[in-house]
């Protein structure tokens, strides 16, 4: 509780930085690109260091609404939308290298609402897909600064999530079997937090192409023995073409 108190005077302050008139937001009104990079990454699940990957960057924002990574919303009014996710699962030794004898987590797709814009909005998110039958809750706070350099636009960001317990228990827990078999001691989760942040950075080589680099926080405050690094970060760098 008090981890989740103390946020509140940084989230103010990031929400009055963040509503500020920006020159650069303007270019975001009516925008797409697609692309893909190189990264480098430590999952908070990953029990063996930092790995090479890959990243790939979608983006789209018009009247209709947009597009932000996973997460898709249709526009019904100016601050009300329709909202869908794909939650790939980082607990998969697709994405990671997870301790020996810890299953699997089953990604899942998700729907619904969005309240506010791209760069300030609370969204809430249930299962559709029967994987954990679940919600989460997400505030995001995101602005786009322009800088002395040229064409050079940094975009923080700044997300809380909360997570209910049967997220949380699909991603966190441990079972006896699980336990037996990794060693690690059983864990029952409960309702969960999820603090994300870090920066982007675009420049424009061109009309059409689009240099990216982006650097990801994010830390998982729970007490599964699965969260094996306080911090989870991944940097990546690679191009997108604009539309």
């Amino acid at each position: 509780m008090i981890k989740t108190v103390s946020l509140w005077p940084c989230t103010l302050s990031a929400i009055f930085v963040f509503s500020a008139n920006v020159n650069a937001q303007e270019r975001f009104k009516d925008f797409t690109f697609v692309g893909a990079g190189a990264a480098v990454e430590e999952s908070v699940f990953a029990n063996d260091g930092a790995k090479p990957g890959a990243a790939l960057y979608l983006f789209h924002h018009s009247q209709y609404g947009f597009i932000d990574g996973s997460l898709a919303n249709f526009a019904i009014t100016p601050w009300f939308g329709l909202s869908g996710n794909i939650r790939l699962s980082q607990v998969s030794n697709d994405f990671t290298d997870l301790p020996d004898g810890i299953a699997d987590r089953d990604s899942s797709g998700e729907l619904g609402v969005t309240l506010g814009t791209l760069g300030a909005r609370l969204t809430f998110l249930h299962d559709v897909t029967d994987k954990h039958n679940g919600y989460e809750l997400q505030l995001h706070l995101g602005r786009a600064f322009d800088t002395p350099i040229d064409d050079l636009v940094l975009s923080p960001y700044f997300e809380i999530n909360y997570r209910d317990r049967k997220l949380s228990e699909h991603l966190y827990s441990i079972s006896p079997e699980e336990s037996n078999a990794s060693g690690l001691t059983q864990f029952d989760a409960k309702a969960s937090w999820v603090y994300k942040t870090g920066v982007i950075g675009l420049y424009d080589f061109s009309e059409k192409f689009l240099g990216i680099s982006k650097l990801e926080l994010e830390h998982h405050a729970s007490n599964s023995p699965l969260v094996q690094n306080n911090l989870g970060w991944k940097w990546s760098l690679g191009a997108a073409y604009k539309f």
